[in-house]
């Protein structure tokens, strides 16, 4: 696995989370930390020691209003990662990216984006209150995300199994450059992210994002956490929300379960580009 300074990076994900919270204090917008994030609030008062990035999710009214206004008011160092500002960003949820550093995953290397250490945004979108709903939106998602994925064949070539490399490698020739070749892979996500936002305005009482769910009334409620010696906002009932999606959440996992991006390269003193990546990559400076 690739060596770099974990507290390092772990330091400079709090300082861009920091500027994302002072940001939405000054725009009125709320978010909340989530998945490993909140459990390192609430079990560590700050990050897992093992863990390796930092998510928020927002309300869809939140998220939208983080988009389209925060570019004004983040600094000058920190960009948007989306689909409105990156024509070939491959995410269908936002990141706020550092423009001088790199953490570089094995699937962007071909990709001509920002590459910079960053935090995930979740859109929280509102679903009929059921499992068999929270199934039935579950699965439209996953094969979104497979389609989504594998158009880079960088992805498809990092699977971990033959098999689905192999069954990757067919998905990219059908949609990447087949029949079903999707040209624009901005109008591609935009798609799904506006069939997420019309189910999210039914009002439905129940919520569904990234392979979490639970009531609504969860994120209508905040909190202050302590993080590292920092304070960000987490839903008010951590111990219904860690509890659903969690279970025992307070117990330690084993260290096989003790789980990190795998980042293939990381630097936190500049942001390498496409050309640079390429370059690297050909000289054994970056090892696939």
């Amino acid at each position: 696995m690739y060596d770099y300074d974990l507290r390092a990076l772990q330091l400079k994900e709090i300082d861009i989370l920091q500027q994302v919270h002072d940001t939405c204090e000054k725009l009125g917008i709320e978010y909340f930390i989530c998945f490993g994030t909140f459990i390192g609030a609430v079990r560590h008062k700050g990050f897992i020691p093992w863990d390796d990035d930092i998510d928020i999710a927002m309300t869809w009214e939140n998220y939208d209003r983080f988009i389209k206004e925060a570019p004004a008011v983040l600094p000058d160092n920190l960009q948007i990662q989306h689909w409105r500002y990156e024509p070939e960003c491959p995410n269908v949820f936002a990141k706020i990216r550092d423009k001088n550093s790199t953490f570089l995953h094995h699937e962007h290397i071909d990709l001509d984006i920002c590459q910079g250490v960053f935090i995930d945004i979740f859109p929280i979108t509102r679903v009929k209150e059921g499992m068999k709903y929270v199934k039935r939106e579950k699965k439209r998602r996953y094969y979104f995300n497979l389609i989504n994925e594998c158009l880079d064949i960088a992805y498809v070539n990092h699977m971990n199994t033959a098999k689905k490399r192999f069954f990757g490698k067919i998905i990219n020739a059908v949609f990447a450059h087949g029949p079903f070749k999707i040209r624009n892979r901005a109008k591609f996500i935009a798609s799904e992210e506006n069939r997420m936002r019309k189910l999210d305005a039914k009002g439905y009482p129940y919520t569904y994002y990234d392979n979490c769910w639970g009531p609504y009334s969860h994120y209508l409620e905040r909190a202050l956490y302590e993080y590292d010696g920092h304070m960000f906002w987490g839903p008010k009932d951590y111990d219904g929300v860690l509890k659903l999606h969690y279970g025992d959440y307070m117990k330690i996992p084993p260290p096989e379960k003790q789980r990190t991006h795998k980042p293939l390269y990381v630097d936190l003193t500049r942001c390498l580009t496409k050309d640079e990546i390429q370059q690297m990559i050909k000289s054994g400076e970056i090892e696939l």
